[in-house]
């Protein structure tokens, strides 16, 4: 759709830059450089993943599961390279959404938006639910905890997370800020600590190398370490919600990119040495497969009166991360509705006037998270939707860079040398990764399919289709929805 862009009294050359675009400075601009690299170090949060999915990748190849990790980084470093480039040149609130749209055209745009809509409204409950789970084990001291107390605290997780936002950017800023320097503080102390008690345990590294699979007591085959990816694939995502919010960041074009970088290999580094610190202080390893919290065994060991404090740094962390997904689902959600690209779009674009912030866009994720979690019987489910949409969102993302108007595979486009090269292997790996993910046998409990990642993500597949079939396709046609125009640069390598 081509339309005049709207006109700005802004002065500030950040707002003058989002005006070559088609849009107006309607949210307030005040991230700086370590906010924007604390949003997306906190999304992703080391933390946050490892006390989600540690006894699941444990169960799937044991110890080897540190090898798994360094995979997912090495494959999500690839994705970062392009995104970076991407940030660079359109640094739009809407990210994913916005790049495939700009390059490709609305309609494959619309399609990985709604992919990246469903990575989060699916990631932002199971996330609320991590933390709920550790207050519900605090509080039951020792004995299991009740369903209806898990889901009373995730509910009460949500409103907490979603009362931050509704304050406001500046204070969801600074909680997430001191979050970020819990979580670094946190991870050092835990990489340290874990590293001496394995080191004086002598299991390292032999136990590195100990691939067994839970539930044949063997060594892991091909479908374990496929499965086995789901705790880095889970956890090493949500660097790109600094991109997400580059509305909102001062200097966007140059502080995003160095904030997705950073965070990421950061983010991956410190998570390769804690899993092996914690792997090497396991003990016997068939037991710390069976228990229910491996992870929570281990601390209780290595950390001794010191827990408390120590789920207290993991819990500050947690929260910080709920706060970054929310603020990343709602702008996506802001981006969408702004260009009428989802029912309700005017609705879903309604800015608050004092805080600036999209209030109707964080009420809407309160509700749908707080209905994903009254309705499903399993939050195991929820993240591995979420990991399989990502993905997906992902892949389209780097087959616009590859292909799209002034990409590095478009044959109008000059060199096509090492940008292609990344691309195509960033693209074998996201698709790998959702390969991996619904092919290999998994079971949930409660369900009966072997491969319900791949049902369930269906689901919301034909959930988006049927949007985009009854609403978006013919308003895209009439010229009814989009983006105001398109608006491309030339490509450019991102930061080294």
């Amino acid at each position: 759709m081509t339309r005049p862009p709207d006109t700005t009294t802004e002065v500030n050359p950040d707002d003058r830059d989002l005006s070559r675009f088609g849009y107006t400075q309607r949210l307030r601009r005040t991230l700086g450089g370590f906010s924007s690299f604390a949003i997306a170090f906190s999304l992703i949060s080391v933390l946050t993943g490892v006390s989600a999915n540690f006894g699941h990748g444990l169960r799937q190849v044991g110890g080897a599961v540190v090898w798994s990790w360094l995979a997912v980084l090495a494959g999500q470093v690839l994705v970062a390279w392009v995104m970076c480039g991407l940030a660079r040149r359109l640094p739009l609130s809407g990210y994913g959404y916005q790049w495939t749209t700009r390059l490709l055209n609305p309609h494959v745009g619309y399609a990985v938006g709604w992919l990246l809509v469903l990575q989060l409204l699916t990631g932002f409950p199971g996330i609320c639910a991590t933390l709920a789970r550790s207050l519900a084990a605090l509080a039951a001291d020792g004995r299991q905890p009740s369903a209806s107390l898990v889901t009373t605290l995730t509910l009460a997780v949500i409103a907490a997370v979603g009362l931050v936002q509704l304050w406001g950017l500046r204070l969801a800023a600074r909680i997430n800020d001191a979050g970020v320097w819990a979580e670094l503080v946190g991870v050092a102390a835990l990489v340290v600590v874990l590293g001496w008690v394995a080191l004086r345990s002598g299991s390292l590294p032999g136990v590195l190398f100990e691939a067994r699979e839970a539930a044949s007591g063997g060594t892991a085959g091909a479908g374990a370490w496929a499965l086995s990816l789901l705790l880095g694939a889970w956890c090493l995502t949500g660097f790109e919600a600094a991109a997400d919010l580059a509305e909102e960041t001062l200097d966007p074009r140059r502080a995003v990119p160095r904030a997705m970088m950073t965070s990421l290999v950061g983010s991956g580094v410190a998570g390769f040495l804690m899993l092996a610190g914690a792997v090497g202080c396991l003990g016997d390893l068939a037991a710390a497969q069976a228990s229910g919290d491996p992870l929570l065994d281990v601390l209780r060991r290595a950390a001794g009166p010191a827990l408390p404090a120590v789920l207290g740094v993991i819990g500050v962390s947690i929260f910080a991360c709920a706060l970054a997904c929310m603020a990343a689902a709602s702008r996506l959600l802001f981006a969408l509705g702004r260009d009428g690209m989802l029912p309700g779009g005017r609705w879903l674009a309604g800015i608050a006037p004092g805080q600036r912030i999209p209030r109707n866009a964080i009420l809407l994720v309160w509700a749908v998270s707080s209905l994903v979690v009254v309705a499903l019987p399993s939050l195991d489910l929820v993240s591995q939707i979420s990991a399989v949409a990502g993905y997906l969102g992902y892949a389209g993302t780097v087959c616009a860079a590859l292909f799209g108007k002034g990409s590095a595979g478009n044959a109008e486009a000059g060199p096509r040398g090492p940008r292609r090269a990344v691309g195509v292997l960033a693209l074998c790996w996201t698709l790998g990764v959702v390969a991996a993910l619904t092919l290999s046998p998994t079971q949930v409990e409660g369900f009966a399919t072997r491969h319900l990642p791949a049902w369930s993500t269906g689901v919301g597949l034909a959930a988006g289709l049927a949007i985009y079939l009854g609403w978006i396709r013919g308003r895209l046609i009439r010229g009814e929805a989009g983006p105001p125009r398109i608006d491309v640069e030339p490509m450019t390598p991102p930061p080294g």
